[in-house]
């Protein structure tokens, strides 16, 4: 539980600092994507790091028992998902995929979604709720 805890309070002040960022500056995150369609590179570094990152949490916080534990859970598999999908899917669909997610729409949605569950983490780790 201790790890739960740990990951809680840095998944959520990154997703509520994120969420606030996506929300607020939906121009500047919608270019900064449309960039990273078209660097490769970065693509693959991107998806290397999100791979172990993603191997690391699903190895060490593989638990359900909560909602706390099993959304800090789900990150991780996310994130071992998406380093996946970058390395192996071929480029087309990466791109399509991409380019059909850089909407406005997505970044208030996520914004929000992301907002309520790092307020939801951060409440439940820092013993507010």
């Amino acid at each position: 539980m201790e790890l739960t805890i740990l990951l809680s309070k840095v998944f959520g002040i990154y997703l509520i600092i994120g969420g606030i960022a996506y929300i607020s500056r939906q121009r500047f995150f919608m270019s900064v994507v449309h960039d990273f369609v078209n660097e490769r590179a970065l693509r693959v570094i991107v998806a290397a790091a999100e791979l172990i990152a993603g191997l690391f949490l699903v190895f060490n916080h593989n638990v359900w028992g909560n909602w706390q534990e099993g959304l800090v859970s789900l990150f991780g598999w996310l994130m071992l998902a998406e380093g996946v999908f970058y390395l192996l899917l071929p480029e087309s669909v990466v791109r399509a995929v991409i380019k059909m997610f850089n909407v406005r729409g997505w970044y208030i949605g996520g914004g929000l979604v992301s907002i309520i569950a790092g307020l939801y983490l951060a409440g439940t780790a820092f013993g507010v709720l």
